[in-house]
């Protein structure tokens, strides 16, 4: 699976091409962010205020080695056309002994409301799902993140449960709700 997953390519609708992630996105994974900071900063906890090349550098290459190891699978989501990076989507945190993973979705800001962030994360949760065999896949959002909320629901994740001091977002901790996706046999 490691050695095909290297030339996988991923369609996300006609729009958006899904890419595994490699060091050659560093530039442009940085670019995204740079652009898009503010509002990463706020709902994800990997993005920070001095968020650096160097950290773009280093998290590619450690989901290199997750990927190697199948602990995680990351895309980068591109347009189609032109190739840009327009966000990121995966499968991180994998239990192979549960079949179980997470899944994380993001988009830019010049490029949301075009449908990448749905149609990346239905594309990443079917791969996992027929191609990684996973049984359960989990999407957790922050109370407040009303858009990433609507994402989970959009493709067809069940909301669970409302999580207590579930993340850390710039410091401060917030509740959270679990959502989860299932093989259509188990939902």
């Amino acid at each position: 699976m490691n050695n095909e997953y290297r030339s996988l390519v991923l369609a996300a609708g006609e729009k958006f091409r899904l890419i595994p992630y490699d060091v050659s996105f560093s530039e442009s994974l940085f670019e995204a962010v740079e652009e898009s900071r503010d509002e990463l900063v706020r709902w994800t906890s990997w993005c920070s205020a001095g968020y650096t090349m160097e950290d773009a550098r280093r998290w590619l290459q450690s989901r290199e080695r997750y990927r190697f190891e199948g602990r995680a699978y990351d895309f980068a989501v591109t347009d189609a056309k032109t190739g840009e990076l327009v966000g990121g989507c995966g499968i991180e945190r994998i239990e192979r002994e549960n079949r179980i993973g997470r899944l994380y979705y993001w988009v830019r800001n010049s490029r949301r409301r075009e449908g990448a962030a749905s149609a990346a994360a239905q594309t990443v949760a079917a791969f996992g799902i027929n191609n990684l065999q996973l049984i359960r896949l989990e999407v957790i959002v922050s109370e407040n993140n009303l858009v990433g909320q609507r994402i989970a629901e959009k493709i067809g994740a069940s909301r669970e449960i409302r999580l207590r001091n579930r993340v850390i977002l710039s410091g401060k901790i917030y509740h959270a709700y679990l959502f989860a996706l299932f093989p259509p046999s188990n939902a």
